[in-house]
């Protein structure tokens, strides 16, 4: 799964290809996601709650995640009935985890794990992402971003911006 996520964050939700530019639900999260996410969060890492149901550009669907999982269980299916079974439920529990993290990583309101390590580890990760959009696309298990060459080092001035923000 952090090899899925991070694919899709890199090659759907920052670039405009060959699939961008020929389904309009993907340049739809393109431009969410790249344009309007990252416009927003790339001088403030930390906004205001919002409203629920105002909150779609950082937040994923778990119905569509539920749906775009099928054709790939279809593929895992040639190999596992059980995993083609599984990557669906694995796909909308990735969904519900990233949703609730990164909704407190961008619109704080002191959820139960805020302050867990392995939350701050995680939000520190995701920090440098909006600083380095090239780098460090995984939100929730990063193991992808360390095995794909795409994790970014905090320099003193990034240390210092989250301590500001206080996940450091």
């Amino acid at each position: 799964m952090s090899c899925v996520e991070h694919q899709v964050h890199r090659k759907l939700m920052h670039r405009q290809g060959f699939l961008t530019r020929r389904f309009a639900a993907l340049e739809t999260a393109f431009q969410r996601h790249a344009v309007l996410h990252h416009g927003q969060y790339s001088k403030v890492f930390r906004d205001e709650p919002v409203d629920s149901g105002t909150d779609r550009g950082i937040q994923l669907n778990m119905r569509e995640g539920f749906i775009e999982s099928l054709p790939f269980s279809l593929v895992i299916a040639c190999f596992s009935y059980t995993g083609a079974i599984l990557f669906p439920f694995v796909t909308c529990a990735h969904h519900f985890i990233w949703n609730q993290i990164h909704l407190e990583m961008h619109k704080p309101e002191d959820r139960f794990f805020a302050h867990w390590p392995a939350y701050k580890f995680l939000a520190r990760h995701h920090y440098l992402h909006h600083r380095y959009p090239n780098k460090n696309f995984n939100v929730v298990f990063p193991l992808a971003d360390y095995v794909l060459g795409t994790n970014a080092r905090a320099s003193e001035a990034d240390l210092e911006g989250m301590r500001t923000e206080g996940i450091l």
